[in-house]
């Protein structure tokens, strides 16, 4: 089932867990597959993550979501399909360069 989360707008500086969307949210929260994409109207560049994250540094970085343009909105896709519900999303954190930019956030669930 493919499922909508919504949307993440971190303060800069502080990175969020994706499983902030989620109530009640585990430690683990597996799924076959995540969309993270950048908003519309962010005016500055969005990270995707682990806990260790640092957008300074550049580490702990699984993707910079570039600013999105009239013809392009960036996104970051993970799914590992012959090993149902493996990504945990427990591990994907979010960071953003702006105030009032962040991402959108879908899943694909067992």
């Amino acid at each position: 089932m493919l499922r909508a989360l919504g949307k993440i707008t971190p303060t800069p500086g502080t990175p969020i867990q994706v499983t902030s969307l989620i109530a009640g949210a585990q430690a683990s929260e597996p799924c076959h597959g995540v969309m993270i994409q950048a908003r519309k109207g962010n005016v500055g560049v969005a990270y995707v993550g682990n806990s260790a994250m640092s957008r300074a540094a550049e580490t702990g970085l699984f993707a910079q979501l570039a600013i999105p343009t009239a013809n392009t909105i960036p996104s970051f896709t993970a799914a590992l399909t012959l090993a149902p519900n493996a990504i945990n999303l427990a591990d994907l954190w979010i960071d953003v360069d702006s105030n009032g930019d962040g991402v959108i956030v879908s899943v694909l669930i067992a």
